[in-house]
C-alpha cells in the first residue's frame, strides 16, 4: 500500500510540474502580449483577467508540488535542538497537519462545490442556487464571459493532489530506516 500511495504522488507530481511549466511559460507570453495591444492602441482587456487567473493556478499547483517534494520554507530550530531520536517524531506531527490542512481543505471544497446537491438538481444551476444559496456555477468572469467555476476547480484538485502527497510523506516518514531518515534530514537541514 505504501508503495502504491508513493507511486500515486510521484505520477500526480510529475503532472503537476509538466503544467507549471506550461503556466509558466503561458503567464509572460499573455503579459508582453497584452503589453503590445497597449503601446498599439488595441488593449486586449480579457488577457489581463485570465494572466491573473493563469497566476493563481501557477500558485496552487506550485503549492502541490512543494508538499510533494518538502521543500516549503521552515523553521528548523526545534528539530535542530533534539536529539536526532527525536526528528522522526516532529517530522511525523509536521506531516500529519500538512495531512489535516489538506484534507480539511478538500472537505470545505467538497461542501462548496456541493456535488451531491447539483447532481439532485438535475445539472440545473438556477435550481441549484436556489436551493443552496449558492452561485458558484453560475458567476461569470468579469471579462472573459465565462464561468468563474472553470478556473476555481484548481481548488478541489490541489486539495486532493496535497492529501495524497501529504500521504505519501507520512507513510514515508514512518517506514524509512532510522539510518536513512537522519541522512535525509541531515541533507535537507544543510542545503543540499
Amino acid at each position: 500500500m505504501v508503495h502504491s500511495i508513493q507511486t500515486l504522488s510521484n505520477g500526480i507530481g510529475w503532472f503537476e510540474r509538466g503544467l507549471m511549466r506550461v503556466l509558466v511559460l503561458a503567464l509572460p507570453l499573455m503579459i508582453l502580449v497584452n503589453v503590445a495591444g497597449r503601446a498599439l492602441k488595441m488593449p486586449i482587456f480579457w488577457l489581463d483577467e485570465l494572466a491573473v487567473l493563469t497566476m493563481v493556478w501557477l500558485a496552487m499547483v506550485g503549492l502541490s508540488v512543494t508538499l510533494k517534494s518538502r521543500d516549503a520554507v521552515a523553521v528548523t530550530l526545534l528539530q535542530d535542538a533534539v536529539p536526532p531520536a527525536l526528528r522522526r517524531g516532529l517530522q511525523c506531527i509536521s506531516d500529519g497537519l500538512v495531512l489535516v490542512f489538506a484534507v480539511a481543505m478538500l472537505v470545505l471544497c467538497y461542501l462548496w462545490f456541493d456535488p451531491l446537491l447539483l447532481i439532485n438538481t438535475g445539472f440545473d444551476f438556477q435550481a441549484f442556487a436556489a436551493q443552496s444559496f449558492n452561485f458558484i456555477y453560475q458567476e461569470p468572469t468579469a471579462t472573459l464571459g465565462i464561468a468563474k467555476v472553470w478556473f476555481w476547480l484548481i481548488l478541489p484538485l490541489v486539495a486532493l493532489s496535497s492529501s495524497v502527497h501529504a500521504l505519501a510523506n507520512l507513510w514515508q516518514t514512518l517506514t524509512v530506516p532510522q539510518a536513512e531518515f537522519l541522512n535525509h534530514a541531515v541533507r535537507v537541514n544543510s542545503g543540499e
